[in-house]
């Protein structure tokens, strides 16, 4: 039977009621993928939380103390205190046994067969999983709006928020002080699947994951916070770059100037380590995307039919 240890690093009631209150659609919506696997497949839920505000009614999950936040660095000061997700991930890692970890932020509901389908991807021999999710109405904003919610095709999003990895990977990870809830969170441990997983890949336009909102970008938070994570980020991109094999990247098979206009325009991709290792590895074969063959001769209808609309 394959094992799971699926880590969500929650918000209590006392901290913060508002974003509490958000996270139970997306944990419904867990509960509700774990019932469909039928016990054919066994997932721990791992909650990390702050230290001085302690869960309730977690369901028989696991609960972590975090003791560290991003106010734990002597040049931050931040009324939101944010964890770093090395952390989250390393308290996980040493609570659980299971083949495989899973990390999602709190914020991100699954759809029913999604344990399911990630299983059939590891059976492929995929042992690093990264899904991209789709962005659903605010209006559909409640436990009792998931059959729905599971109902809306919704729209893509290029952000990283849904990991899933072989356990052993994570002792090689390089991870630095990147706190969650602000850009440049998980774009390290995107990075990280890609260096050390033996077939990582990621799922850009599946329908498994879904988040409750239209919006592509926001206020993050402050500035200050988001200039410490995008340093970070780059510290961790630079030390990953004598692991970098490109072939193993989202995009690496397609046409030279396509694929490096994609990693440039990409924000959640650090341009500069894409650059050096594809130009020191250009003789490297590559997997060429493979295309519906009967979709270039429906390309005209498709751009219609979006561009005309019936909604």
């Amino acid at each position: 039977m394959r094992h799971f240890a699926h880590i969500l690093n929650l918000v209590s009631e006392q901290e913060n009621k508002a974003l509490h209150e958000s996270q139970q659609l997306p944990l419904a919506s867990i509960h509700k993928a774990i019932e469909t696997c039928n016990n054919k497949i066994k997932v721990d839920l791992l909650y990390t939380h702050n230290s001085k505000f302690p869960l309730y009614h977690t369901q028989s999950a696991l609960t972590i103390p975090l003791e560290r936040n991003i106010n734990s660095l002597d040049h931050m000061k931040s009324p939101r205190e944010l964890p770093f997700l090395r952390d989250i991930l390393e308290k996980g890692y040493n609570a659980t046994t299971a083949e495989y970890l899973i990390y999602s932020n709190s914020d991100i509901g699954l759809m029913p067969q999604f344990y399911k389908v990630i299983e059939e991807y590891i059976n492929k021999g995929h042992d690093a999983i990264v899904v991209n999710r789709r962005r659903i109405k605010s209006t559909l904003n409640n436990s009792g709006d998931l059959d729905a919610i599971y109902s809306e095709v919704g729209l893509p999003h290029p952000g990283y928020d849904m990991f899933i990895f072989k356990r052993e990977l994570f002792p090689d990870f390089i991870l630095n002080n990147i706190c969650i809830g602000i850009p440049f969170a998980g774009n390290d441990l995107f990075y990280n699947l890609f260096c050390f997983a033996e077939k990582p890949v990621l799922l850009a336009d599946k329908h498994l994951t879904f988040h409750i909102g239209l919006e592509l970008v926001k206020d993050w938070g402050s500035s200050a916070i988001q200039k410490h994570n995008y340093r970070e980020f780059r510290k961790t991109t630079k030390a990953l770059l004598p692991h970098m094999d490109i072939t193993k990247f989202p995009g690496a098979g397609l046409p030279f100037f396509k694929r490096h206009l994609k990693w440039l325009m990409n924000p959640t991709i650090s341009y500069p380590e894409m650059f050096i290792t594809d130009l020191k590895q250009l003789n490297k074969p590559r997997v060429k995307p493979i295309y519906d063959p009967n979709y270039k001769k429906q390309s005209y209808y498709e751009w219609l039919m979006n561009y005309i609309g019936l909604d």
